[in-house]
């Protein structure tokens, strides 16, 4: 059991990561080939909030899991914000709100770099990772055009939750692991109205 627990844990760092990344990936490749109906841009505007924060996060309190992650995140992540703005000719609207973020994140990181102020980052990461799904939550329960969004995405997003969840208790740090507590209900409803969707379109 002493020997199981490690060994579980390395497997989530590297697991956890990985399906952050295909999360983005997944959603990217839907986006590109069948456009952004019912995709947030919201949501994917605070994806780059919280992925920032989270590299912070990684940074400062030595969670290198948080690195691999959020920074090829980041990356792709771009493609779908690019093209989801595009899509709901909101281009400036999303650049002002990506810009924001951006600063926002810098401003709490340099902050933060002080012990005494270390809880702000962590706050305000677990915080921004809790309300992540919801805009996208919100579009997938009121829309009538989810054909843009993946359903692949966010199944692993429904996973991944679950493996961060798990990691960040096995590693003993609690912000990493409460987020999941919104987000793989979240996932999960997404995945259900998206599936819904499909079967009433693809008739």
């Amino acid at each position: 059991m002493l020997l199981v627990i490690p060994s579980l844990t390395l497997t989530l760092g590297v697991v956890a990561p990985a399906l952050s990344v295909l999360v983005c990936v997944a959603q990217a490749w839907r986006i590109l080939r069948a456009g952004a109906h019912g995709v947030s841009v919201v949501t994917w505007i605070l994806s780059t909030f919280v992925a920032e924060m989270w590299t912070a996060y990684g940074l400062i309190f030595h969670v290198p899991a948080e690195l691999y992650c959020n920074l090829p995140f980041l990356a792709v992540s771009s493609i779908v914000i690019v093209t989801a703005a595009r899509h709901a000719h909101r281009e400036l609207a999303t650049a002002l709100g990506v810009v924001t973020v951006t600063a926002a994140t810098v401003a709490i990181a340099l902050a933060c770099h002080d012990p005494h102020w270390r809880w702000i980052i962590s706050t305000v990461a677990v915080c921004g990772a809790v309300f992540i799904y919801l805009p996208q939550l919100a579009v997938a329960l009121r829309s009538t055009n989810l054909h843009g969004v993946s359903i692949v995405s966010w199944i692993i997003a429904f996973v991944t939750s679950l493996c961060w969840a798990a990691y960040g208790a096995l590693i003993h740090q609690p912000p990493v692991a409460l987020p999941a507590i919104v987000m793989a209900p979240s996932a999960a409803i997404i995945v259900v109205q998206v599936a819904r969707h499909r079967r009433v379109h693809d008739r």
